[in-house]
């Protein structure tokens, strides 16, 4: 049997920052900590914050948020410190998870967001959020950063040892968007066969905004779109241990997400009665094994198999009434199918190895890594004429091609020990990447030779020093250097006639690269801490729209876009934490807590325009009284308005362009609560923006426009207050273990 000491090791080295040190868990319920540039959030932290969306996860995480989608998609994916999308690389028990397909042309439809992935965040004992270049661990899309979720494992609920059953069960009620959650955990140890299922159940509807105005049509409706959303998730593991130091296991992971909206907010006199029926689903299947041993090499060996498939699916029926601007009239009932699927098969080996050398004690990690993943974009239109029976089947040219991604791997960390005072760190990954793209059904190769192979290949590295200047104080430099290997769709999205380009490939395509200057404070003392980091990054050839021209085989002038490497930037910004011991610092009562953190960043791109990606300033002031069995804990954040300076873009022309809306200041005060019942029972409740405050998040209104000449898309007069944050809400919970 694997100890806790051991199973922290893995996780260090499967799911950690590089420059993290590693830490026994002495339960798997262990308070989340702020290490360095890292967040740790434990499972406890998310039943006490009562986290039922990644949302909620990165609720009090200075410098981190969920970019939104729409309501029929949600969040894409996390931004941090002003970086989001494909550039933060996602993992789950360190199986990459997958990329974005997001055709810009075609987002104000509201048709199709294929985003990274769902996941049950009842079935996650830990998640390590990495600020800043993060590729030697991570790989490609860590340029600003990285997230690693890891699973709970049967002796999270079970004793140290020998024969044991164990039995938990949670529920809680949201009442942001009236949704119920039901989990139940069954884990079981007999001999040298352990056994854990989780099974999970969420129901809800669409999340409320803060005031629901009049239930109108159109894009002036202020009230968010009727949505009912139903998830469901299985985790399954199965470990058998050969011997004490060497175990063998079966992992099963089964999300299911399905969304169906009403989507008012585009009906007009193109669209009538548009629908959304979405799914998203994962799976994977995995096979592992860890062991111990004295061998020359290595100390301690882990290797893994996983099949991992993610796929999207929209359906989109609507009434159409679309005049013939761009060709004949279209009226009728018409249905959209899109899908996007990405089936990945990972295999990964790591290693471990302490070596003495005199005085200098070396820690290292190495391994290597091979996948192979299919990406398939499918679209599909049925389509029946007014005053008809008959149903025209289509199938629309895919914005990407059916394409293989072959990755090969391979890292080394070295922490070294040099003194009680001085610890150095040293990493370095290669990376190659292979794409294979084929035509098919529903991508034909119009273009001629755009589906030419591509090979991208990169050095990552990471070099960190600490040095304590005393008993309780410390300074940590570090640098890092990072990639992201270009999307499917970066390099083959295409749309538009033979005649007439829209977007086109480039297979002339590169890396985009990230480099991380970090310098970081640290004090601790009897009541508490304080931490001050201050960051530089310089990120070059981002991959973005650029305008080309031609002259179509008409001999008229063809303007399309492609995506190309003409982006660089650079952000800069200052995260400040602390927290203290009320009673140790000031005599309050026992029990009393309070905890400060501040996160500002500011970003410019290489033409003098700012990077509209950056989040405004943001604090945090909290303070708690926590018993054995009962507590109370408050939260007041501040966040800045987005400022005009902030938020515009440079048109080809030369021209300044003013985003349509910006978000306001709010100061937000939450308040949660918990009272242990009995050993077994816990009950939480909670109570979010308890002064009913009208604000908006930036990254939910930043890529909102104005309405434009497809009547239904986009918004006028107060359709924007569709998008504000719930007014006050709470949230119950309950969690049962035996």
């Amino acid at each position: 049997m694997f100890k806790k000491s051991t199973l922290a090791l893995a996780i260090a080295l499967v799911s950690s920052n590089s420059f993290a040190q590693v830490q026994e868990l002495e339960t798997t319920k262990v308070k989340g900590e702020t290490k360095e540039n890292q967040e740790v959030i434990s499972n406890l932290k998310i039943e006490e914050n009562m986290v039922n969306n990644l949302d909620d996860l990165v609720r009090d995480l200075p410098g981190v948020v969920i970019k939104a989608a729409d309501g029929r998609w949600g969040g894409t994916g996390f931004n941090i410190r002003g970086v989001d999308d494909d550039r933060i690389a996602v993992s789950i028990d360190g199986v990459e998870q997958g990329e974005t397909l997001q055709y810009e042309g075609g987002q104000a439809y509201g048709y199709f967001k294929g985003g990274r992935n769902g996941l049950e965040l009842e079935t996650v004992k830990q998640v390590s959020i990495t600020k800043g270049a993060d590729s030697v661990i991570s790989g490609s899309g860590a340029l600003g950063g990285s997230v690693r979720f890891v699973t709970k494992d049967a002796d999270d609920f079970l004793k140290e040892s020998g024969n044991d059953f164990g039995l938990d069960f949670s529920s809680s009620y949201d009442s942001a968007s009236e949704s119920t959650m039901g989990s139940l955990a069954l884990a079981g140890r007999s001999g040298q066969f352990e056994a854990l299922l989780i099974g999970t159940k969420r129901s809800g509807h669409e999340t409320e905004n803060h005031t629901a105005g009049p239930d109108i049509d159109g894009s002036q409706r202020e009230r968010p779109d009727p949505q009912d959303r139903d998830t469901d998730s299985i985790l399954l593991k199965l470990n058998y241990d050969i011997s004490s130091n060497n175990t063998i296991g079966l992992v099963v992971e089964d999300y299911t997400q399905e969304i169906k909206t009403d989507a008012r907010s585009y009906n007009g006199p193109w669209y009538i009665n548009r629908q959304g029926d979405d799914t998203s689903e994962r799976q994977r299947v995995g096979i592992f094994h860890k062991m111990e041993v004295n061998a020359g090499l290595f100390d301690r060996i882990e290797w893994s198999i996983d099949r991992q498939n993610i796929d999207f699916e929209a359906k989109t029926p609507q009434g159409v009434n679309i005049p013939g601007f761009f060709g004949p009239p279209v009226v009728g009932f018409r249905v959209d199918n899109r899908s996007f699927d990405q089936e990945l098969t990972q295999f990964k080996f790591d290693f471990n190895k302490r070596i003495q050398t005199g005085d200098v004690e070396h820690e290292l990690f190495y391994g290597f890594a091979y996948s192979d993943k299919e990406v398939d974009n499918e679209e599909t239109r049925l389509f029946t004429p007014e005053g008809s029976t008959e149903v025209i089947p289509s199938t629309r040219q895919a914005l990407v091609p059916h394409s293989e991604i072959k990755n090969y791997n391979l890292f080394v960390l070295d922490r070294i020990t040099l003194s009680n005072e001085t610890q150095l760190e040293v990493g370095i990954r290669y990376d190659d990447y292979e794409y294979d793209a084929t035509a098919s059904e529903f991508y034909a190769d119009r273009l001629g030779g755009s589906l030419n192979k591509q090979d991208f290949d990169f050095f990552s590295g990471a070099l960190g020093l600490t040095q304590k200047i005393n008993d309780n104080s410390k300074i940590i430099a570090k640098i890092g250097r990072a990639f992201r290997a270009p999307t499917v769709e970066n390099l083959y999205t295409r749309s538009g006639s033979a005649d007439d380009w829209r977007t086109g490939p480039n297979p002339d395509l590169d890396v985009e690269t990230a480099t991380n200057y970090e310098l970081t404070f640290e004090t601790q003392f009897d009541a508490g801490r304080i931490s001050i980091t201050g960051f530089f990054n310089q990120y070059q050839d981002f991959i973005e729209s650029q305008s080309r021209t031609r002259i179509n085989a008409a001999g008229a002038e063809d303007i399309y876009s492609v995506a190309a490497n003409v982006g660089e930037a650079d952000t800069k910004g200052l995260e400040i934490s602390a927290s203290v011991d009320l009673h140790k610092a000031l005599g309050a009562p026992e029990g009393m807590s309070a905890f400060a953190s501040s996160a500002y960043a500011d970003g410019e791109q290489e033409n003098g325009d700012p990077l509209t990606s950056i989040q405004p300033f943001s604090a945090k002031l909290g303070f708690g009284y926590n018993q054995d069995d009962w507590g109370v804990n408050s939260t007041l954040t501040y966040t800045s308005a987005k400022d005009a300076e902030d938020a515009y873009s440079t048109n080809a022309d030369g021209e300044r362009v003013e985003r349509d809306y910006l978000s306001n200041s709010s100061a937000v005060l939450d308040i949660t609560a918990f009272y242990k019942v009995t050993e077994q029972l816990t009950l939480r409740a909670g109570v979010f923006n308890v002064t009913d405050k009208e604000y908006y998040i930036w990254d939910s209104i930043r890529f909102v426009g104005r309405d434009d000449l497809r009547p239904g898309i986009g918004v006028r007069g107060n359709g924007i207050t569709r998008f504000t944050e719930p007014g006050r809400n709470f949230t119950l919970r309950a969690d049962f273990s035996f």
